[in-house]
């Protein structure tokens, strides 16, 4: 009776023996078929060398693309899918457009839609990929399908992003970003992204999120898809979100309404520069510099005394560009500030721009003058300040 537990031990041992032996003979047969797919590829990529050759050579001419002559074996199919797939990846307009017939012409489209239905998970999702690349005409319906499947799950990003590429109207586009932003709101930025990638124009759908009372997510991503275009016109239709319930949404607002300050009405531009949030404080004062918008000056040195570290380095950083009449200011403000953190940030920006200036002039003898008014300003104002550094002496390096 006392060897019953060995025997038991025993049969375990030899079960999990056998489950390891088994999963050794599985991973090598795996590892020898993926070993003897590559080579297969790389052999099929040699065989049809000439066949990229005239895609290649004839991808700017108005026929369109031929497959290659006679039938296929699904190992050269794949080679050939896998050259076109890179080369779509990486171009796009008139010439990507005919790599994409030529990859429905081929059955590359009605294969993948095919895998598409399989009852494994990851060839539905190498499937998408693939449809996605190719911008499948009429295959977002299933696409948008598979992605109300996915959920919260991490795939569901492949599946929005190839069925936004696939996408052929506004309203299959304004589903995915839907479903997207349903199940992943912290997802704004990637979601902006795949929107972006569509094959049509998004800019109608993001008017349309701006101003029909979208929620958080959804007004963000239409925030940053606009902020990535040059549409000025569109702009304004920020204007009402600065209101916004949603602290990131207000942010975004005022950064893309800062995006062109110089058509700006002076009261809203004075309301940003004044805005309780110090992130649009800051955005307003950086974007006031670097527009070289001369009549805020006043305002921007003002900035240098805001209790935000942000809108202080901004509004130091702004002044410098405005010449002489901007180190003025900052030279005033290092002099004369009433507080600690101000003086710092002035004076920070004045050597700043002294050092750039001697750089600057070292290389280029007509900069010289520059420099040496800027020198002579210091100097002036200065006076009072004998332990600062600059008074010593500075000079330009030969």
């Amino acid at each position: 009776m006392w060897l019953e537990p060995i025997d038991q031990a025993a049969s375990v041992l030899y079960v999990l023996g056998a489950l390891i032996a088994s999963g050794f003979a599985v991973l090598i047969a795996l590892r020898l078929r993926d070993g003897q797919s590559d080579e297969a590829l790389k052999r099929n990529l040699a065989k049809y060398h000439d066949y990229f050759n005239y895609v290649s050579a004839n991808a700017d001419g108005a026929d369109a693309l031929l497959p290659p002559p006679g039938s296929l074996t699904t190992d050269e199919l794949k080679a050939i899918q896998s050259k076109l797939l890179e080369w779509i990846e990486s171009i796009g307009g008139e010439h990507r457009d005919k790599l994409t017939a030529l990859c429905r012409d081929l059955g590359l489209v009605k294969l993948e839609l095919e895998r598409l239905r399989s009852p494994w998970h990851a060839v539905r999702i190498d499937a998408a990929y693939h449809l996605g690349v190719m911008r499948a005409d009429g295959a977002a319906g299933e696409l948008i399908g598979m992605l109300e499947k996915e959920g919260a799950d991490p795939t569901a990003f492949v599946v929005g992003r190839a069925a936004a590429k696939c996408a052929a109207t506004l309203d299959e586009l304004r589903r995915i970003v839907s479903l997207l932003t349903r199940h992943h709101p912290e997802a704004r930025q990637l979601i902006a992204d795949m929107t972006a990638s569509a094959s049509i124009d998004p800019l109608p759908l993001y008017a349309e999120l701006l101003t029909a009372g979208s929620d958080e997510s959804s007004l963000t991503v239409a925030l940053i898809g606009l902020y990535s275009r040059n549409e000025p016109g569109l702009n304004r239709l920020a204007a009402p979100l600065l209101g916004s319930e949603w602290k990131e949404v207000r942010i975004k607002a005022a950064k893309l309404l800062l995006r062109y300050p110089q058509v700006l009405p002076p009261e809203q531009m004075h309301k940003l520069l004044h805005h309780p949030e110090w992130e649009i404080r800051a955005a307003a004062v950086k974007a006031a510099g670097e527009s070289r918008l001369v009549r805020y000056m006043d305002e921007l040195q003002l900035a240098l005394s805001d209790e935000q570290w942000w809108v202080r380095h901004y509004g130091a950083q702004s002044l410098a560009l405005f010449g002489a009449e901007g180190f003025i200011a900052l030279c005033e403000t290092a002099c004369g500030a009433d507080n600690d953190a101000s003086r710092e940030a002035a004076l920070h920006a004045v050597h700043e721009e002294l050092d750039r200036a001697a750089a600057v002039a070292s290389q280029e003898l007509k900069q010289l003058p520059y420099y040496s008014h800027l020198n002579e300003i210091y100097r002036n104002l200065f006076a009072g300040h004998p332990g600062d550094r600059r008074l010593n002496g500075a000079r330009i390096s030969s």
